[in-house]
C-alpha cells in the first residue's frame, strides 16, 4: 500500500498511523524512552504504541520529531510504502 494524497508528499505520519489503525478500531499513543544529551542538543527516543502493544521506536532531536519517526517507521514496519 502507497501513503500519499494527489503526488504530494506527506510527512505527518502520526496523523496517517492514528488514521490506519482507528480503520480497524485501534489506538495509537506515544512514550518517551530515553533523553540524552546536554539541554542545547538532546537527543529524545520516542515509542509508539498500538493498542498498548510497542510498535516502533526511534529518536529525533525533539519529542515531536522522535514521535514522527516512530510513527514512520512503524507505518512501514505494517507494510505501508511511505510516499
Amino acid at each position: 500500500l502507497k501513503l500519499g494524497i494527489e503526488g504530494k508528499t506527506y510527512h505527518d505520519y502520526k496523523t496517517i498511523l492514528q488514521e490506519q489503525v482507528q480503520k480497524s478500531g485501534g489506538k495509537v499513543s506515544y512514550r518517551i524512552i530515553s533523553e540524552t544529551g546536554p539541554d542545547h542538543n538532546k537527543d529524545f527516543e520516542a515509542e509508539v504504541l498500538i493498542n498498548g502493544k510497542g510498535a516502533a521506536s526511534a529518536s529525533g532531536m525533539s519529542k515531536k520529531d522522535a514521535e514522527q519517526n516512530a510513527a514512520k517507521r512503524a507505518l512501514s514496519d505494517m507494510g505501508y510504502e511511505i510516499l
